[in-house]
């Protein structure tokens, strides 16, 4: 069974670095600056993807299955608009290698306020909305579950 509170540990974890290396987006003026930031980036890439895939993979589709339609039709929708993050975070730790980062320090600080924003509002809404109605479904009687983490 998923555990929400490790969950939430754990974007606490990734904000606290996401918000880290938004800061540091808008200080590039070295190369040093430059190869901090990418560490940076590699520093939240794995805890993130890790929590992407728990998510994607267990986290919504007890939501989907589960016997609430007004609870799988908000995991439909938060799937919907926020499953895109994981591709944009790939596509971002792809393209912002420390010289990329040193070449176009603008632009890199609009990419990343970019992600950590959409990152951003993917983890408040899962903390609001699907957190809370995951908690209620798995305390629900075993005769109304149907797929819980």
């Amino acid at each position: 069974m998923l555990d929400i509170h490790e969950l939430r540990r754990q974007h606490r974890l990734i904000m606290i670095h996401a918000t880290g290396l938004r800061g540091l987006g808008d200080m590039i003026k070295t190369r040093h600056d430059a190869e901090e930031a990418r560490a940076a980036i590699k520093g939240i890439h794995r805890m993130l993807i890790e929590h992407l895939t728990l998510e994607d993979d267990h986290l919504y589709p007890a939501l989907l299955a589960g016997p609430d339609s007004e609870v799988a039709a908000m995991a439909a929708d938060c799937s919907e608009e926020m499953g895109g993050i994981r591709g944009a975070w790939v596509a971002y730790h792809d393209q912002w290698t420390a010289a990329a980062i040193a070449a176009d320090p603008t632009r890199f600080s609009a990419a990343t306020a970019g992600v950590i924003g959409a990152l951003a509002l993917r983890v408040e809404r899962e903390n609001t909305e699907l957190y809370p109605a995951f908690e209620a479904l798995a305390r629900a009687p075993i005769t109304a579950r149907r797929a819980v983490g």
